[in-house]
């Protein structure tokens, strides 16, 4: 079978595994993993949130919590303060 990429033969072994591409492009070309959060939207049950790496670094940054604060506080201008 050949590489989806480079139409080169791909190794026995890397075919066994179910790979698709071959050892260079796949090292040359790696895909994105994907991120998932736990989600709630009601109080009964919660849904996965599939996101690229980018998007869960900025949902782990506006939704965690420090100390006793509000997670909410994270994405309210000045911290949800009045100025």
């Amino acid at each position: 079978m050949k590489c989806v990429v480079c139409d080169d033969l791909i190794e026995p072994a890397r075919l066994n595994l179910g790979f698709s591409k071959c050892k260079g492009c796949a090292f040359l070309h790696p895909e994105v993993k994907v991120k998932g959060a736990m989600v709630y939207s009601d109080k009964t049950a919660g849904a996965i949130n599939v996101m690229s790496p980018d998007s869960y670094a900025n949902y782990k940054r506006i939704s965690r919590r420090v100390g006793q604060r509000s997670a909410l506080r994270n994405v309210l201008d000045a911290g949800g303060r009045s100025q």
